[in-house]
């Protein structure tokens, strides 16, 4: 191998083992529950074939919620 041929096999394993990620941890059970259930009851499902966008809303609180590991601030007391 030619040392051109050397440096850039080396330069290319260094990037792609710098630009690897770590896998995204997985969620608990109990939080995805306890966050599907405060998404639910902020945010109700409407009825079958009304177009409200809800659905967007508890999809987004869920995943507020997910981030802040169930620690939502707006909860009603």
């Amino acid at each position: 191998m030619t040392e051109k041929v050397k440096i850039f096999a080396t330069l290319f394993a260094l990037t792609a083992f710098l630009s690897m990620q770590a896998p995204a941890e997985a969620i608990t059970v109990e939080l995805a529950k306890k966050c599907r259930a405060m998404a639910l009851k902020e945010h109700p499902t409407p009825r079958v074939g009304t177009k409200t966008g809800e659905h967007k809303a508890q999809t987004a609180y869920f995943r507020s919620c997910v981030a802040k590991d169930g620690k939502m601030d707006d909860q009603k007391k």
